[in-house]
């Protein structure tokens, strides 16, 4: 599908910023538990921006799952930036931001922040227009993608093949389930499920920065890696801790299997030293971590001129999905994106139009700006808790 050529207005004034912090409480019972700990509550930090013309958008700082107290203080900080200020189109905005304010936002939730107004004003113009997102940001480039199905969390081997199992049914070709805390208890886990996987659905194993607060040795990522190169796996995800650039590189250089990176980098620069260095062959920037859809193609093309793939990490509310799909949907180097099927009522609370997923892929939404609402009721349904999120014990 070639780039679609619709004319619209983008200018814009922003009147004001609003920090909502949301949550998803589980029952009793009912909590997420896996390695890494036991998640209490899917929490969200949302943006909302109004428009001059009273219309609004919202937008998600990624890094809220784990760390929503932050956002709110960071909004302030940004207010004087961006309210009152004229841009000539949404995609100035997270430009404004880092430009105005680079002696402390370089990086980190900070950019999570800027990537959350940047999305809020895009998702305000598009509204205003009535158009997709997509189309701001360059035009719908397909019609469909492939998604993938991303959760596979549990403390057992029998849970985490249960789960692969159900997403297979539910029409998912590939699956990603995440690492035991140990390598050799991982090395066990893949060959567990995969033994399991009907033939020709695919599977990737993340390593979650080497199973995140006590990073594996090299040699144990590289063994892991081994392991999933054998077994067929179509990537293998962040092997190391986030910041070991030349642990890539050696975890690369040693395995035949793709290896991807880093979901929680939050600049443009990040992934650039990660891929001059040559650490991935899969490029995984998120919207709401990495400053905003405008950095999200930027290090697409970033990823295509040195020949690797880009697929973009989701893992959020409805607001974290769309903007990410919005982002995919316009970008012609990107050609998977991430479904995380994990119970989440704020993946889909609101939502404006049902996800169109059949057969393993995703077509283009066609509702205006993102497709999502953020109401009175819904702040009311979803009370933000602090004490919850995704922590990492």
């Amino acid at each position: 599908m070639t780039n679609t050529q619709i004319s619209v207005q983008t200018s814009l004034t922003v009147t004001s910023l609003r920090a909502v912090l949301l949550s998803h409480r589980y029952a009793p019972g009912e909590e997420l538990t896996w390695v890494g700990g036991v998640i209490r509550s899917w929490d969200a930090a949302l943006v909302e921006v109004t428009l001059a013309d009273g219309t609004t958008g919202v937008g998600e700082a990624g890094a809220g799952i784990m760390a929503a107290a932050a956002v709110p203080g960071l909004v302030e900080a940004y207010r004087p930036y961006v309210e009152g200020v004229g841009f000539g189109s949404p995609l100035d905005v997270g430009d404004h931001l880092r430009a105005y304010t680079a002696f402390w936002s370089r990086g980190g939730i900070a950019s999570g922040v800027a990537g959350a107004i940047e999305t809020a004003v895009l998702d305000a113009v598009a509204r205003r227009e009535g158009v997709p997102a997509y189309e701001i940001l360059g035009g719908l480039r397909r019609a469909d993608v492939e998604a993938y199905a991303s959760g596979g969390l549990g403390t057992t081997f029998d849970e985490v093949s249960d789960w692969a199992q159900t997403q297979v049914a539910a029409g998912f070709g590939t699956v990603k389930f995440r690492a035991m805390t140990d390598p050799d208890t991982t090395l066990a886990l893949l060959d567990h499920v995969t033994a399991a996987l009907p033939d020709g659905v695919r599977f990737i194993i993340d390593a979650v920065q080497a199973c995140a607060s006590q990073p594996w040795r090299i040699e144990d990522a590289i063994r892991v890696g081994h392991r999933a190169a054998q077994l067929g796996a179509r990537w293998y995800e962040e092997p190391c801790q986030a910041d070991d650039v030349a642990g890539f590189a050696a975890v690369r250089a040693a395995v035949d299997v793709p290896v991807s990176g880093v979901e929680s980098h939050g600049s443009e620069h990040a992934f650039a030293e990660l891929i001059d260095a040559g650490g991935v062959d899969v490029a995984q920037p998120d919207v709401t971590f990495v400053g905003g859809p405008v950095a999200v193609a930027r290090v697409s093309r970033r990823a295509r001129d040195a020949g690797i793939a880009c697929v973009p990490h989701v893992w959020g509310s409805a607001v974290t999905f769309a903007a990410n799909l919005h982002a995919v949907f316009a970008d012609p180097h990107v050609e998977l994106f991430e479904f995380c099927t994990l119970p989440n009522p704020l993946r889909d609370a609101m939502r404006t139009e049902p996800i169109d997923f059949r057969d393993g892929r995703i077509s283009a939404p066609t509702a205006p700006g993102l497709g999502v609402v953020l109401t009175a009721q819904i702040e009311r349904d979803f009370p933000f808790q602090s004490g919850g999120g995704h922590v990492i014990r």
